[in-house]
């Protein structure tokens, strides 16, 4: 008897890998977003430090820029080419 377990219960379509490890373009959202609130906190954190010079807190403050418009970007969902260059970006 052959086995139906890599197929959906409503139709007949195959499960892809991502799908079987729980890497949907849902989760990998939040995976990255995840991420990128991580960095963002790290940025924030050392933008704390009165030690910091005038460069070192430009760098800082653009970092901060930058990564609060990714995350704007991946807020309501993103295409998931879009979360894997990010991912790349803030690991």
């Amino acid at each position: 008897m052959r086995e139906f377990d890599d197929y959906d219960d409503v139709t007949t379509r195959p499960k892809v890998q991502s799908e079987q490890h729980g890497n949907t373009d849902q989760e990998r959202n939040q995976r990255t977003r995840t991420i990128m609130e991580k960095r963002k906190d790290a940025i924030l954190d050392a933008l704390a430090n009165p030690n910091l010079n005038s460069v070192e807190r430009e760098q800082l403050e653009a970092q901060h820029e930058a990564i609060r418009a990714d995350i704007r970007t991946i807020r309501y969902g993103a295409p998931i080419h879009v979360l894997r260059a990010l991912d790349r970006k803030w690991r």
